[in-house]
C-alpha cells in the first residue's frame, strides 16, 4: 500500500475546495458513520490455525500421521487432557494471549492510503481510498502436546520451518503481516491425574505484526466517492 497525492484526481469544476481535503473529510465522516468492523483478529487467528493444522510427524511404522490444531488457551486444555481420555496425542493449541499498538509502525490516521481492485467480471481495475490503518502487534500462543519426545522433536522442527524466517499471513485483508518466533520453552511438567502419563508440552510465543484495516471506498469516474462493498485482496 502507498500514500498518494489527490492532486488531480477529481474535475476541478466538480469540487470548489482542494480535491484531497475534500476526500478526506468525506472518508472520515463515512467511516464514522459506518463503523465497519473488518474481523482481522478472527481471519488471522483462522489462518495461523488452518497453517499449523498442515503439521504431521512420522510414526512407528513410517506413516506420516496429521497432528490437528485446535484453538484454546492452555488451562483449558489441560483440562481436557485430564477430564478426556480420547484425545489422540500428539495435538497443537493456540490462542491469542495480547494485542497492542504497535507505535514505530503507526501512521498518521488523517493519511489517505491509495489501492488498486482489479474486477474479473468488468475486466478492469478500480481506485480505492481509505484511512491509513493502525499498526498492531498480535501475539500468540502456540502450544504442542505429545507423549513420546520422538514426535515433539518432529513437531518442533517443521514450525521453526514454518516460521523461517518468518510466516506471512494471507487474509482478505493483508497479504503481507508477518509472524515470528520471539520464544520457546518447555513447559512439561503437567499433572494429568488418574491417567499417570507425563505429557510433553512445548510452547512459542509469536507475535504477528498486522495492520487493521479501515474501510475502503470506491472512486467513480465522475470523482464521487462511494462505499466499496466487494469482499477483495487489494494489490
Amino acid at each position: 500500500m502507498t500514500t498518494t497525492s489527490l492532486s488531480g484526481a477529481f474535475p476541478t469544476y466538480a469540487k470548489p475546495e482542494d480535491p484531497s481535503v475534500w476526500a478526506r473529510n468525506k472518508i472520515l465522516q463515512l467511516s464514522n458513520v459506518e463503523n465497519k468492523i473488518s474481523f482481522f483478529y478472527k481471519d488471522t487467528l483462522r489462518f495461523l490455525i488452518s497453517k499449523l493444522g498442515t503439521l504431521g510427524y512420522i510414526n512407528s511404522e513410517d506413516k506420516v500421521v496429521s497432528v490437528k490444531c485446535v484453538h484454546a488457551n492452555p488451562e483449558r486444555t489441560i483440562s481436557k487432557l485430564k477430564e478426556e481420555t480420547n484425545i489422540i496425542l500428539p495435538i497443537l493449541s493456540i490462542s491469542q494471549s495480547a494485542s497492542v499498538n504497535a507505535d514505530n509502525r503507526r501512521r498518521n490516521s488523517p493519511v489517505l492510503i491509495n489501492e488498486t481492485y482489479w474486477s474479473d467480471n468488468k475486466k478492469r481495475a478500480f481506485r480505492l481510498l481509505s484511512l491509513a490503518p493502525r499498526a498492531v502487534d498480535i501475539q500468540y500462543s502456540i502450544n504442542v502436546w505429545a507423549k513420546y519426545k520422538s514426535n515433539l522433536d518432529q513437531i518442533i522442527e517443521q514450525i521453526r520451518l514454518l516460521f523461517n524466517p518468518h510466516l506471512v499471513i494471507e487474509n482478505p485483508y493483508t497479504n503481507v503481516a508477518q509472524s515470528y518466533i520471539q520464544n520457546e520453552m518447555d513447559r512439561s511438567s503437567v499433572d494429568v491425574g488418574d491417567r499417570q502419563e507425563r505429557i510433553l508440552r512445548r510452547s512459542f510465543d509469536i507475535t504477528v505484526e498486522g495492520y487493521i484495516p479501515n474501510p475502503k471506498f470506491l472512486i467513480t469516474s465522475t470523482g464521487e466517492i462511494e462505499e466499496f462493498n466487494v469482499d477483495a485482496q487489494v494489490f
